[in-house]
């Protein structure tokens, strides 16, 4: 159970670090994006520096401003750090000045062994004599020597050298000390620096974080602090607090304008090596430390990163190669996908033709089918009118049979033979009944076709369109087509339903297809279609 919770808390523990490291990332990666703000709010206290040397000032004016400028550029330009800090040997010469004459050579070495030039400040400081020495210079001079063996040792990295140069190197920080002030910064500083080489190293970062929180940013013992730090960490193995601290080291030295920088490489090396997910990121600021390296004019430095760059590289390009691979594969696996979207794309277009066309083929069937039900619905009408026009017919010829029978039954039983013959012998009672006949078949096929003359006069030109008198329904000549309408196309039948002979029948229908206006031989097919039925 206690294994478990630890390894909860471990997992815990580094989400929470790996949430803060990435923050502290992306405000090292904002201030990169300003480093050339930094440089030239650098570049504008310089210029304020070198407006102060005007004609006429005097020469230990212009060396105490020139020593300025040459510690604005000690970490920044090692070109113009030498240029300033060799003007005041040539003032300390003229003003035979032993102690500018010290200090400018104190300084000259300093700057050459900054700038990786170990041999040449070695030989520049053995020139001094150390028993004639100001003691205001002392502190310089130790800082100085304690500065040549580290980089010395950081130069040789190697097990016979190295070792030499760190027993002399630890000589001179007992120096130092000794002379700080009591309660300094710098003494609190190399207080926990002496612990560390002593690697008491819970001691020594506890002094150091207590003297980082009085530290601002925008000094440079923030970021040589924050380095040790880094180290200090590094061999306990909290590697998540080596690359806060190495993070926050590097910011400083953006904020600062710092070119003479290690803290941002060591952190390349780091994440190339512990986070392949930020090998990008290790790229660039492996790219930044060149740059810096370069725009300084460092030898150490651009040793240093020239050793490192390669491997960073060789791992930014095999990510890169495996991300192209990758690249490869999704664009394989999207092409075949891209590929299977225009096949079901084609299909589903087919499909949805094909739905479409047969929508249209049902619908023109739905068409058709509420045609033939328009159809059929008509002929169930004509049908029906048609039986009724024959039950009207059957009725009235039957009433009138009742009639005639009843009358002639009284008549002979009242023995009026005479009148009996004399109605059998007229044409009054035909006449009659066959009026009586047409007004019914007129008005059952009105009915039916109530704009048959219309339709009908459609097919005849305008002198041979039918004419109705007033009163009529239907004339002669319409009764005709209107059996033919009717499906009754026989000459004998039509003559025989209108009293008519043949002859006069022909004769009609020859009449009304003289006037046609459609061909005269598919005149009464034309009729035929005349008309829906209301």
């Amino acid at each position: 159970m206690k294994n478990i919770v630890i390894a909860i808390l471990f997992i815990f523990g580094s989400f929470n670090f790996h949430s803060r490291g990435s923050d502290l990332l992306r405000t090292l990666d904002k201030e990169i994006s300003r480093r050339h703000v930094y440089m030239d709010i650098k570049e504008s206290r310089i210029d304020s520096l070198k407006r102060l040397i005007k004609k006429g000032i005097t020469l230990n004016d212009e060396y105490n401003i020139n020593k300025q400028i040459f510690k604005e550029y000690y970490t920044y330009k090692y070109d113009s750090a030498i240029y300033y800090i060799s003007k005041n040997r040539e003032i300390a010469d003229r003003l035979a000045n032993n102690n500018y004459k010290d200090e400018s050579r104190i300084y000259i070495s300093k700057l050459l062994s900054t700038a990786g030039l170990i041999n040449e400040s070695m030989v520049n400081i053995s020139q001094l004599d150390r028993a004639k020495l100001d003691s205001s210079l002392l502190l310089t001079y130790y800082e100085t020597m304690e500065g040549i063996y580290y980089i010395a040792k950081s130069y040789s990295n190697d097990s016979i050298f190295a070792p030499q140069y760190e027993k002399i190197e630890r000589t001179y920080i007992d120096s130092v000390y000794s002379l700080l002030p009591e309660g300094s910064t710098m003494q609190a500083y190399y207080n926990g620096y002496k612990l560390f080489k002593d690697y008491r190293l819970e001691e020594a970062k506890e002094v150091l974080l207590n003297l980082l929180n009085e530290l601002p940013e925008n000094v440079r013992s923030h970021a040589i602090v924050c380095s040790n730090l880094a180290s200090i960490n590094r061999l306990q193995g909290n590697y998540g607090d080596y690359e806060k601290y190495l993070i926050l080291a590097a910011i400083s030295d953006q904020i600062c304008a710092l070119k003479e920088n290690i803290a941002l490489q060591r952190l390349a090396v780091f994440l190339s090596q512990n986070n392949p997910e930020e090998l990008s990121r290790a790229y660039q600021y492996i790219n930044y430390s060149m740059e810096d390296a370069n725009f300084y004019n460092n030898r150490l430095r651009t040793v240093q990163v020239a050793q490192n760059m390669p491997v960073i590289i060789k791992a930014y390009q095999l990510v890169g190669e495996n991300k192209n691979r990758n690249l490869r594969a999704s664009l394989v696996t999207i092409s075949i996908l891209f590929l299977a979207l225009i096949g079901l794309l084609v299909y589903v277009y087919r499909q949805v033709q094909i739905v479409k066309k047969n929508k249209k083929n049902l619908h023109a069937l739905n068409e058709e089918l509420n045609k033939l039900n328009d159809r059929l619905q008509s002929a169930n009408r004509v049908r029906e009118e048609s039986i009724s026009l024959f039950i009207d017919l059957s009725s009235s010829y039957l009433n009138k049979m009742d009639s005639f029978r009843e009358t002639v039954k009284r008549k002979i039983l009242a023995k009026q033979i005479d009148d009996l013959y004399s109605m059998s012998d007229t044409s009054e009672s035909v006449q009659s009944v066959q009026n009586s006949f047409l007004q019914i078949f007129d008005n059952a096929f009105l009915r039916l076709y109530p704009d048959f003359l219309e339709k009908f006069n459609r097919l005849l030109s305008d002198k041979g369109k039918v004419k109705l008198k007033k009163g009529e329904l239907l004339n002669s000549e319409l009764r005709v087509f209107a059996l033919i309408k009717l499906g009754i196309c026989d000459s004998s039948k039509i003559a025989s339903l209108l009293h008519f002979s043949p002859q006069t029948v022909y004769n009609y229908r020859n009449k009304i297809k003289n006037n046609s206006v459609v061909d005269r031989n598919n005149f009464e097919k034309y009729v035929q279609e005349i008309g829906e039925i209301m």
